[in-house]
């Protein structure tokens, strides 16, 4: 299944990447096909303790998603579809061709496990000093 959908012949990839693959590979394990030798690899990608802790949880995550929902689904194909965020649309040659469309809120790597909008820093270089929107008073 993932490798159908990703494939295995990447040298270097993005941190947003490494999370997406990550994710879809715990739904692939759940489902069966496990791939220890990707798993491996995306770890390796990762240069801090952080980030293979991100990548971890992504793993896990599409594990617990499969987990939660496998049941409202007939075949595991249906599983991988609806989780991944798979999409197989008809190209103008008339065979099926896959393709990925970016996550939504309500499908694909969830934003617990994406990028903290804290590492992206802020324009303004007294946000920091600022007393957080949630406690001021209206």
């Amino acid at each position: 299944m993932y490798e159908r959908v990703f494939g295995t012949d990447w040298r270097t990839i993005t941190d947003e990447e490494a999370v997406r693959r990550m994710y879809a590979l715990g739904v692939s394990t759940a489902l069966g096909h496990p791939n220890r030798g990707e798993f491996e690899r995306l770890r390796r990608q990762a240069s801090t303790a952080y980030g293979r802790s991100v990548l971890q949880l992504a793993f896990e995550e599409g594990k617990q998603r499969v987990a939660r929902n496998e049941s409202e689904y007939e075949t595991k194909q249906d599983v991988w579809e609806a989780l991944v965020d798979e999409e197989t649309t008809l190209s103008t040659t008339g065979r099926a061709d896959v393709t990925m469309r970016k996550p939504t809120d309500k499908q694909g790597v969830p934003e617990a496990v994406g990028r903290a909008g804290v590492l992206d820093g802020t324009s303004d270089d007294f946000a920091g000093l600022r007393l957080p929107e949630f406690l001021r008073r209206e």
